[in-house]
């Protein structure tokens, strides 16, 4: 996992826009709301707000597949790491693309986890016009220090937050059950040295998944299982939930 520290210093009232999000039309409804922009290239969130409140805004199509996949933890991790105030923003219409899943309540339960775990703050907006309006808002109503600064900043919370991203980042495992297994196991070293039978046990893991996982902490580096070769990033966290469910995660993307 890339840990990213980005340090800006901004003026008062000013809202910073990675420059990548200028196609999705927001920064220039912002800008007929009478919000002062920045443009950065920024390497967490998309917009920066007075109070250090950072958002990352998330298309709930690619919020679902992300969060599936296990690439979103890897930005909420940055997020929590360099913000006061770290924000997913999910926009679109949630319900309607939950309804293609059979097991709503794993969504449910990582997404909770965002909150109570990552202490995110979450908000859903149904369109760009209204993210446009809901990101105005909160920037009229921010505090306008004379300087503020977007800076990697140090707390109690990290290395727990660190051992769980760690255990969340193997295939198949996410944060659910990533701290499932630390909760039984106790350390990251203890769910590394345990075998397929303990995964699947104690973190809920289905054994085929849990072999695959054994088998890379286990192998040595440069040997390939029989037939098989190992692709981290391609390989879906979201094993827990049905096949059709996968399906329709990658979709998404």
């Amino acid at each position: 996992m890339k840990i990213v520290k980005m340090m800006l210093r901004l003026k008062p009232g000013v809202v910073v826009i990675d420059k990548r999000e200028e196609k999705s039309g927001i920064p220039k409804m912002l800008s007929k709301l009478g919000v002062s922009l920045r443009y950065e290239l920024l390497e967490v969130g998309d917009y920066l707000l007075p109070g250090d409140i950072l958002i990352e805004r998330k298309e709930v199509g690619d919020f679902l597949s992300s969060l599936l996949d296990g690439r979103l933890f890897d930005q909420v991790f940055n997020l929590v790491r360099v913000s006061e105030n770290p924000t997913i923003l999910i926009e679109g219409d949630l319900s309607k693309i939950l309804m293609k899943f059979e097991n709503r309540s794993a969504i449910w339960g990582a997404i909770a986890s965002l909150g109570y775990d990552f202490k995110l703050t979450l908000f859903y907006t149904p369109s760009p016009e209204e993210t446009a309006n809901l990101i105005a808002t909160i920037s009229k109503r921010s505090p306008k220090k004379e300087e503020y600064h977007l800076k990697p900043k140090r707390k109690k919370a990290d290395l727990r937050e660190l051992q769980l991203s760690i255990v969340a980042s193997l295939p198949g495992v996410g944060v659910v059950r990533a701290r499932k297994l630390l909760e039984n196991l106790g350390t990251v070293r203890a769910v590394f040295n345990a075998d397929a039978g303990q995964l699947s046990r104690f973190g809920g893991i289905p054994y085929e998944i849990s072999l695959k996982i054994f088998k890379l902490l286990n192998m040595r580096y440069g040997v390939e299982a029989e037939g098989e070769q190992e692709k981290i990033d391609n390989f879906w966290s979201g094993r827990h939930i049905s096949d059709k469910d996968e399906q329709n995660a990658k979709d998404l993307a």
